[in-house]
């Protein structure tokens, strides 16, 4: 990382350099009387060249490719998920309450109901119930997802974005490994290695599948499942 930074300083300031001795007076470099017209070479005469003309470590950018349906671009997956989560809950509920039955009624043969009079007094109920509900969760989570997939142009929008989709499917004996990648990207997000970052995609699909013995390993069966969907207690 040092290097770089060195040798981007040293490239500027050369570059500066010969911006400021272009615009002096004094003698010209052999660079620039190389790319100055016929007539215009004289000492002491100042010289307002661009950079392309007195930079020896010019170099000029490739011209934009041009991207056509089919074509295949390398795409450099590294998504990365971290979410953390604290809950509490502290429920408190109580309630009170009574009944009194003040009426009976007693049958008087098969066509007459009477009143009936207890002789113990009206029956009551009363009772009081309290509830709490005190719960604390804490959850930290942390995934990530690195590889590089060839994907290809589905089709050009009008306004100049590509439709990207790639699969790709790794059989090592009876393990398989098989990525799935939908996307949408512009086309100044190609690097002139002909490759995109994963993070310069819009509506972006990934699937990663496993099957074989691994993932048998820790598969979790039909009851497992069904016991952490009803959730029992």
């Amino acid at each position: 990382m040092k290097r770089v930074i060195v040798a981007l300083a040293l490239l500027l300031s050369a570059m500066l350099s010969d911006a400021v001795m272009a615009q002096q007076s004094g003698p010209i470099s052999s660079l620039g009387r190389r790319n100055m017209p016929e007539g215009q070479i004289a000492e002491g005469m100042p010289y307002n060249g661009t950079t392309k003309d007195l930079s020896w470590m010019y170099r000029e950018l490739p011209p934009p490719r041009q991207v056509q349906t089919h074509d295949l671009i390398h795409i450099r997956v590294d998504e990365r998920a971290q979410a953390f989560s604290d809950g509490e809950i502290d429920r408190k509920k109580s309630g009170q309450y009574a009944a009194i039955l003040t009426d009976w009624i007693r049958l008087d043969g098969i066509n007459s109901i009477k009143p009936s009079v207890q002789a113990d007094g009206n029956q009551t109920i009363a009772g009081t119930l309290n509830q709490r509900l005190k719960s604390e969760a804490e959850m930290e989570t942390s995934e990530g997802l690195k590889f590089t997939i060839a994907a290809e142009v589905q089709e050009i929008l009008p306004n100049g974005t590509l439709k990207l989709e790639a699969r790709k499917t790794i059989t090592v004996n009876d393990e398989i490994w098989v990525y799935h990648l939908r996307g949408v990207c512009r086309t100044e997000d190609i690097n002139p290695n002909n490759t995109v970052l994963s993070e310069h995609l819009a509506d972006l699909t990934i699937t990663k599948e496993d099957h074989g013995s691994v993932r048998d390993a820790y598969r979790r069966g039909w009851l497992l499942t069904l016991w952490d969907k009803v959730h029992w207690f």
